[in-house]
């Protein structure tokens, strides 16, 4: 993500038409605040809360900042967040906004640098609770709320703004993306619609069923150099039987696979009298054989090496690794689970991706994929796992060269000017 830009997450309406403060209101089992939280944080430089009520979000692990000003506006969320913006510009973000995606969020940070702010619209209109604001707004904005004008959007004709058309984008459904709760009937609604992306087995582009994963999974996922996703679940549950499945999917659709499996009991192989055994008995710490067609080498380490640091190892030109085993290192987790084994889970739920049983587990919000659906498997992997570091990606190109993902005539030479992306 852009280094210039902060995350804030506004939490500071009085939720009148909720009827309670529609920050702590839950969806797929988790308050609002904390599925934006969990899905963004990690994903900025910089990320805090602004609300009016501070003391209710100190225990969420982010810096919580108070509005600047008494009035009951979005306006002041805004200039109290750009206010207090460690960056030259802050990514302003609604917690009423619950379909948004990183990939959307990235563009938006990534293409906002020529502007003083910038924010998407799409058939409805602008959303400007998902807009980038610079510290050259400021001024406007403290303006509008002297002059008492409640209307957010009217900031964007009096700065420079740019704007991203989310449609040609191909950034997802704007009905989506952006659907606001603000009610009860729309959050039992924005439920429903979770609901139903989960029944059907998958996550749509807006990241509908995508349950929110822990930073420490996100931080995994971007540092790692592979797309890396772990298969866990008890003894014969069936984990190597489907992971033959998955591979041969995988194989059969172009991709060069690496799998690395966990054995906590130790393994030999090599054996005692053959060359390599010898060798490596007087000491050479890494020993390896070749034929003409395999390669092994077997190192010695002094202690565990962690997941991160074995596919760091891997020197093949590979598209993905799967690996068996690893339940306690933080990558994304497929579970396997057999109703004839057990009835539980053994994966922290915030490090599932989806769970792959004869039985359901109503209480996780995951896609959950029938044993025998290799195919199905293969791709939520293509989709979650695979297009993950495609967009992160895609993310970096755009953030290292913003001006030239733009068209030249959205480059602003003017004050005032306004331009599409």
């Amino acid at each position: 993500m852009d280094p210039q830009v902060s995350l804030a997450l506004l939490a500071g309406g009085r939720s009148r038409r909720m009827g309670r403060d529609k920050a702590f209101a839950e969806l797929a089992g988790q308050p609002l605040i904390e599925r934006l939280r969990d899905r963004f944080a990690t994903a900025f430089p910089h990320a805090y809360i602004v609300t009016k009520d501070t003391a209710r979000f100190r225990d969420l692990g982010l810096p919580v900042v108070a509005d600047a000003r008494p009035e009951d506006s979005p306006t002041v969320g805004v200039y109290s967040a750009v206010l207090a913006a460690p960056t030259p510009r802050v990514l302003c973000l609604g917690v009423d906004l619950p379909f948004v995606t990183r990939e959307l969020l990235s563009q938006v940070a990534a293409l906002s640098g020529p502007f003083e702010a910038f924010v998407p619209r799409d058939g409805s209109g602008l959303q400007p609770l998902c807009a980038v604001y610079g510290k050259q707004t400021l001024a406007a904005l403290e303006l509008m709320l002297d002059q008492d004008e409640r209307r957010l959007d009217l900031v964007f004709d009096r700065v420079r703004t740019g704007y991203l058309d989310v449609r040609s984008r191909d950034l997802g459904d704007p009905a989506v993306l952006f659907v606001n709760v603000n009610t009860p009937t729309e959050l039992e609604a924005a439920r429903g619609l979770a609901a139903g992306a989960i029944a059907g087995g998958g996550a749509d582009e807006a990241g509908v069923a995508e349950a929110p994963l822990a930073p420490r999974v996100l931080d995994f996922m971007e540092r790692v150099p592979l797309p890396t996703v772990s298969f866990v679940g008890k003894k014969k549950s069936g984990k190597t039987t489907l992971l033959a499945g998955v591979i041969a999917e995988l194989v059969r659709r172009g991709r060069r696979v690496a799998v690395i499996k966990s054995d906590q009991h130790g393994f030999a192989i090599d054996v005692p009298g053959t060359d390599t055994y010898v060798l490596r008995e007087a000491g050479a710490d890494v020993t390896a054989i070749a034929s003409p067609e395999h390669v092994a080498v077997m190192s010695r380490v002094p202690q565990a090496v962690p997941l991160l640091g074995l596919v760091w190892r891997l020197r093949e030109p590979v598209d993905i690794v799967l690996t068996e085993g690893f339940v306690r290192q933080p990558a994304p987790k497929i579970e396997v689970s057999r109703a004839a084994r057990s009835d539980s889970l053994i994966a922290p739920p915030d490090e599932l991706i989806a769970i792959v049983s004869d039985q359901r587990f109503a209480e996780h919000g995951v896609p959950q994929i029938d044993l025998d659906d290799a195919s199905a498997v293969a791709d939520l992997i293509e989709r979650q796992i695979v297009g993950h570091r495609r967009r992160q990606g895609d993310r970096r190109a755009t953030a290292s060269t913003p001006d030239d993902a733009l068209p030249e005539a959205a480059v602003p030479e003017a004050p005032r000017s306004t331009s599409e992306v």
